[in-house]
């Protein structure tokens, strides 16, 4: 099992996982969330600051992380999901601390990460990594949470 980056080859691993975690256990939160950047990932996640993390288990795509350039000093954390099979084994975690690490790397002063209010596991892993919620936002009927980080 590793972290690695994205390759096009993944895209359809990838998006099945992520369209199905969504569609599976927040069908609600769905609407909130646009598939567009799963269709082009190379794209959606190529900038200089930007990555795209998988979880590979023996060619299998069982975790997901993305970094995102927000603004010069900021970075927002987005799809990490992780298989339902396989989570409380600390999968989320290895992958957020990846996640963080690189925003480090790249000289982020910040990062943010947005959850669905019924997305406890992402929330609590977050706050227990030392996130801060910052702001609650409605996107129709589903209640979005910003956490941040200072770095």
């Amino acid at each position: 099992m590793q972290i690695r980056g994205y390759t096009k080859k993944d895209q359809g691993q990838v998006k099945k996982l992520i369209s199905g975690i969504l569609g599976r256990e927040f069908a609600i939160e769905d609407k909130a969330y646009r598939y567009c950047d799963l269709d082009s990932i190379d794209k959606s996640y190529g900038g200089k600051r930007d990555a795209f993390f998988v979880l590979d288990d023996s060619g299998k795509i069982i975790g997901t992380v993305a970094v995102k350039e927000e603004s010069v000093k900021t970075a927002i954390i987005r799809r990490l999901f992780v298989d339902g099979t396989v989570r409380k084994n600390g999968y989320g975690g290895l992958l957020l601390d990846r996640a963080v690490d690189y925003c480090r790397k790249k000289g982020y002063h910040e990062v943010v990460f947005h959850a669905a209010n019924t997305m406890k596991s992402a929330m609590n892993l977050c706050v227990t990594r030392g996130f801060k919620e910052k702001e609650k936002v409605s996107v129709g009927d589903v209640k979005m949470i910003r956490f941040s980080m200072n770095l």
